[in-house]
């Protein structure tokens, strides 16, 4: 099993991150399968004992893993981590717009993705993992990361009316579609597209629906909800089109989704809303 340890941020950082999460496991001959399903947001990874294998799904290829890596929002089920021996990782889990809100790096060009962190994010985020590497704690390394985080937040970005437009379509239980919010917001269609594609590296009706589908997860792990009563608690038109997303995010209809995703997966802490977990 993985031990896990998560910590919210400090406040000033929730616009732009989600959790700390902290995971170490000491398999021996074991072997550990994480899905990675689909979900909105960037993660930060850092890497200080073994590795994850990468496995995509259906061609079956093998990712090299990185020591630092930026993984990009996930549009659907696309590969799995097989996790063996001696592990100790540090993820740092964005808000869907934060990363590109503190980096400025477009996100549509980390989509689907994994990128090694020195060549994307530079020196400064290899003195980090070194910093992060000599600290025995994790309270102490989320401290050390809310130190960097603030200091990339210079000046307090305003909310603009596409970041309220895109935040509006992520909002549990709403059922609004793009025109609609796009209308109630003033702003254009394609204006609305490119910008989301830029903050959050996929189309507005896509956020949508991983939003949709997140939270239709968050619901079954929280309060044990039927299916019938989760599809039409999220909005969903009925039973069979949540079964469709879920087909389509996680590679299995609902149950059987849930069966491969365990508690210490990192799905359930970009699914939920953000808090310390310790």
């Amino acid at each position: 099993m993985l031990t896990v340890q998560s910590a919210s941020p400090n406040p000033a950082l929730l616009t732009y991150v989600r959790t700390y999460v902290q995971r170490e496991a000491h398999l021996g001959t074991r072997e550990l399968i994480e899905p990675v399903v689909a979900r909105l947001g960037v993660m930060l990874e850092f890497e200080f004992a073994g590795s994850y294998e990468v496995r995509n799904y259906g061609s079956e290829t093998v990712e090299d893993p990185n020591v630092i890596s930026v993984i990009g929002p996930q549009g659907w089920r696309r590969s799995r981590l097989i996790i063996r021996g001696d592990i100790e990782s540090l993820v740092v889990m964005f808000q869907p717009f934060g990363f590109h809100a503190l980096f400025g790096v477009p996100t549509a060009l980390l989509s689907n993705a994994g990128t090694e962190g020195h060549s994307l994010l530079g020196r400064k985020v290899s003195r980090l993992r070194e910093q992060l590497g000599n600290l025995p704690t994790f309270a102490q390394r989320a401290k050390a990361l809310d130190t960097f985080f603030l200091r990339q937040v210079s000046v307090p970005q305003s909310v603009d009316p596409l970041q309220k437009a895109l935040h509006l379509l992520m909002a549990p239980g709403t059922g609004l579609k793009v025109s609609e919010v796009a209308r109630q917001t003033g702003v254009g269609l394609r204006q609305l597209e490119r910008r989301s594609l830029d903050y959050a590296g996929m189309s507005p009706k896509t956020l949508a629906r991983i939003a949709r589908f997140s939270h239709a997860l968050r619901l079954r792990t929280e309060r044990s909800l039927s299916w019938t009563r989760i599809a039409h608690a999220a909005q969903y038109h009925d039973h069979m089109h949540m079964i469709r997303d879920f087909r389509e995010f996680a590679g299995e209809a609902p149950t059987s989704a849930l069966q491969e995703i365990e508690p210490e997966h990192l799905i359930h802490f970009a699914m939920e809303p953000s808090s310390s977990r310790r």
